[in-house]
């Protein structure tokens, strides 16, 4: 089954890219979506969702990535967000954190950080805490 992500990036390079990236991977199978702004994440979010992945970029003219991620916490709280950006501040990753983000990649990203961190995210089972069964 093809794993979802959506990558969500004002820089269309940015995406292509990524896009490449993930779909000439030969060990897994993504469907990759797109969206150009925080709201355009949202929107694509809501109606063509759900994802496994969400690549976020912080960045963004309408409304930044931290914004965004905190909305889609208040719907989906178990689907993985890693921000891509560049910023590179300490701060900024708490920022990230604090938002509701899993992890942060700063640009530009090498493929094979890029490819580990999708493998990693869309891998890993996301249970809430508290849902484990008892020991």
């Amino acid at each position: 089954m093809n794993k979802r992500v959506l990558v969500v990036d004002d820089h269309a390079a940015t995406r292509s890219t990524i896009r490449t990236l993930l779909e000439a991977d030969k060990n897994h199978k993504f469907e990759v979506l797109e969206a150009d702004s925080g709201a355009g994440c949202l929107k694509v979010f809501d109606s063509q969702g759900p994802f496994d992945l969400v690549l976020l970029d912080v960045s963004m003219p309408d409304l930044d990535g931290y914004a965004v991620c905190q909305a889609l916490r208040r719907v989906d709280k178990h689907v993985p967000v890693v921000f891509i950006t560049g910023l590179r501040d300490l701060q900024d990753y708490h920022a990230g954190r604090d938002a509701g983000g899993d992890s942060y990649l700063v640009k530009p990203i090498s493929a094979a950080a890029l490819r580990s961190t999708v493998h990693l995210f869309t891998t890993l089972s996301r249970k809430p805490r508290g849902t484990e069964p008892a020991p």
